[in-house]
């Protein structure tokens, strides 16, 4: 844990819905993560507190019971949700024992094009079940999504997540710099599924070049980048690493407009799927 995060509210230890909190995984100003195990038959978990004042407790409360109830393999599931005696809303979830995939690429630098392939076709499925519903990740990022101990991905972190119903102040930017769409550096409020494919894209080059499409910089330097860059999606540098069709569907899904996307994820899978890639052993 960052020595610099704040003092976490719970304790090593402390029982919380019959789950035993062991560690801190992540600490925040209005929240916080842990590494637990379920009392009853030790499985592993990871619980999440939001501090009573965090801003979106009810969307933390529909995404919960979202992730609680449907039935996608390649989401973080949520086995309980509710409120703690102290007041702090919580969430308990699987635990992806192999750690995300930016301590993979630390670790290695880029992984392989089979690997890559599974990666985008679990992202894609997703994706296309919270699309499905109605909602927009609008953080996709190699820092949440998770490795499970036998070579599966999972998306999580849901705390950005755009919900059908809920209102939000116009213009209003946030989310990653780093690998957000065109349009959410304009405004991250009126985004739409397109704009996930877009991120799940940058996150594929990077994952298969080691190398990021955007240069290091501050949260607003790396916004005007964005909204300066004129470049073209780096298809001929996906085709020395990938083959010729998973460049270009990467470089559509890289489109800085969003009509020149592919519609959805759905659409993307069906491309994917009707192509000859390597599969993983």
């Amino acid at each position: 844990m960052n020595p610099k995060s704040p003092t976490p509210f719970f304790f090593a230890g402390e029982l919380i819905a019959g789950f035993q909190l062991i560690r801190p995984l992540r600490v925040r100003e209005l929240s916080e993560c842990w590494y637990a195990c379920r009392r009853k038959d030790r499985t592993p978990a990871a619980v999440k507190f939001l501090r009573p004042e965090h801003p979106r407790i009810p969307q933390f409360y529909d995404v919960a019971e979202f992730l609680k109830t449907v039935s996608c393999p390649f989401l973080i599931r949520v086995f309980d949700f509710g409120e703690t005696v102290s007041g702090a809303p919580y969430a308990a979830m699987e635990y992806a024992g192999g750690g995300t995939l930016r301590h993979h690429l630390a670790d290695h630098g880029k992984i392989p094009l089979p690997e890559a392939v599974q990666l985008l076709h679990d992202m894609l499925c997703g994706l296309a079940t919270l699309h499905a519903h109605g909602m927009v990740h609008r953080d996709v990022k190699p820092d949440n999504i998770w490795l499970t101990v036998d070579g599966g991905f999972r998306l999580g972190d849901f705390g950005l997540v755009l919900l059908p119903g809920y209102l939000e102040e116009p213009g209003r930017i946030f989310g990653t710099a780093a690998y957000m769409s065109p349009e959410q550096a304009r405004d991250s409020t009126s985004v739409d599924a397109r704009s996930d494919l877009y991120s799940l894209a940058v996150v594929l080059a990077e994952a298969l070049t080691g190398e990021r499409l955007r240069p290091k910089g501050s949260f607003a330097e790396t916004i005007k980048f964005i909204l300066s860059d004129r470049s073209a999606p780096p298809v001929d540098r996906l085709k020395i690493v990938a083959t010729e069709k998973l460049a270009i569907l990467l470089g559509r899904m890289l489109d800085p407009l969003p009509a020149l996307r592919p519609p959805s994820a759905a659409a993307v899978l069906a491309e994917l799927d009707a192509m000859t890639l390597p599969k993983r052993d």
